[in-house]
């Protein structure tokens, strides 16, 4: 069975999140004259990581994690602040960036017409949907499964069964997930039993027990999979 269908996390695997989140904290750091220093943002991507795991986890809903951050963040540097407003305002700045991941435009165009793609994300609706029509690549996918929208996150099955009703129910050897989060990404899909593909550009060391089937460092790698070992049919005419 070859795969038809391309299931894509958004941040840090076709959106460089990395470099949109440190727009967006800077401006906002900015707009409520709070210091931009390495150790304000170490701090802050720290009880950040916290919040999204507690919500990965069922402990957090995407509401309460908007400004629950903020509160951690800001009794952390002993600064006092609205930290609804700051959540909202770094929200706005975040949902105006259009920064993606090196290859990823190109690896979009050269899978469309040859496989069905979906966007899969955790993200919160008022970023990712903006985001997506600021990129323009809203075209190349059949649907766009947001977690705050459906009410369900990866990596629980409830997330990928909505996503499998939302495409029409294909077989599950049709379907690939592409993802760079080894829990949310790659145990969901694991457990859900689709195969899966861990997007890895730091190449860091696997030290869970969560085994994806492939791995890949760059976007373009993907399709040497899709084409040499999945997709006959798929020409990559990409050097390796």
């Amino acid at each position: 069975m070859t795969y038809q269908w391309i299931l894509f996390d958004a941040d840090n695997t076709l959106f460089d999140f990395d470099r949109s989140e440190k727009y967006a904290l800077e401006q906002a750091f900015s707009d409520f004259n709070i210091p931009v220093s390495d150790e304000f943002v170490c701090i802050y991507h720290e009880v950040n990581r916290q919040c999204w795991q507690a919500f990965e986890e069922g402990e957090m809903d995407q509401n309460t994690l908007r400004s629950r951050r903020f509160e951690l963040f800001l009794q952390k540097i002993e600064v006092s602040g609205n930290a609804a407003a700051i959540g909202t305002n770094y929200l706005q700045h975040l949902a105006n960036t259009d920064f993606m991941i090196e290859g990823a435009r190109a690896l979009l165009n050269r899978l469309l017409g040859n496989f069905k793609m979906v966007i899969v994300t955790n993200g919160l609706q008022d970023v990712q949907r903006p985001r997506v029509f600021r990129t323009k690549t809203d075209h190349y996918f059949e649907a766009i499964i947001v977690s705050e929208e459906i009410g369900a996150s990866k990596p629980g099955m409830a997330f990928f069964e909505h996503t499998f009703e939302q495409i029409g129910q294909p077989s599950k050897n049709e379907a690939l997930i592409v993802g760079d989060n080894l829990n949310s990404d790659i145990r969901g899909g694991n457990d859900f039993g689709i195969d899966t593909c861990w997007f890895n550009p730091r190449n860091q060391r696997n030290e869970s027990e969560i085994s994806p089937k492939f791995e890949i460092n760059k976007l373009s790698l993907l399709e040497k999979i899709l084409s040499v070992e999945n997709h006959p049919s798929f020409d990559s005419k990409e050097n390796y």
